[in-house]
């Protein structure tokens, strides 16, 4: 090396080391930042994603406490499987009050589970003037019982209809 740059060195080494040490600082700084940068971000987003969670709680709670009076309603909607026992009694009085013979069965029970209620099969045999069963149709699709008619077969035999309506009526 010439004898300039070695003169420069030795008097300016100690700036020269400062320059380096500051460069070497720097860079380790940037490294810091950027995983800082990194773990802010995410702390970000996971306080994003709590503070919706807590709006959406606070919501859910708000409607709650709305629906809340409705739920025993929503209960007691469904008989009891022993006031199933007045369901043959209620069809009985609805096709005498029409003016119909009257022949009911029970048939196969499933017990509720969980969120499924209990249902019974049932199968009902109306004789009579086809006004007489349009009007027991509508009867028993306006009674207190929920019930699902699976299939209704008419027929007419002379002068007379007659019906045999297959079905479930539900119990909690």
């Amino acid at each position: 090396m010439n004898k300039f740059y070695k003169n420069l060195l030795k008097h300016n080494w100690l700036y020269l080391s400062g320059i380096l040490l500051s460069v070497i600082l720097l860079f380790l700084l940037k490294i810091n930042m950027e995983s800082s940068v990194k773990k802010i971000s995410e702390q970000y987003s996971a306080l994003t994603a709590r503070s919706n969670s807590l709006l959406s709680l606070a919501t859910l709670r708000g409607e709650f406490i709305k629906a809340n009076p409705y739920f025993s309603l929503l209960e007691n909607i469904l008989p009891p499987r022993d006031q199933l026992l007045s369901f043959s009694k209620e069809l009985e009085n609805i096709a005498r009050k029409n003016n119909l013979e009257f022949n009911f069965n029970f048939g196969e029970e499933k017990v509720s589970s969980g969120s499924d209620p209990g249902q019974i099969s049932f199968r009902a045999i109306v004789n009579g003037s086809y006004e007489g069963i349009s009007e027991f149709l509508k009867g028993i699709e306006s009674s207190r019982y929920f019930i699902d008619p699976s299939s209704v077969d008419l027929v007419k035999r002379g002068s007379v209809f007659s019906a045999t309506i297959n079905g479930k009526v539900f119990f909690r």
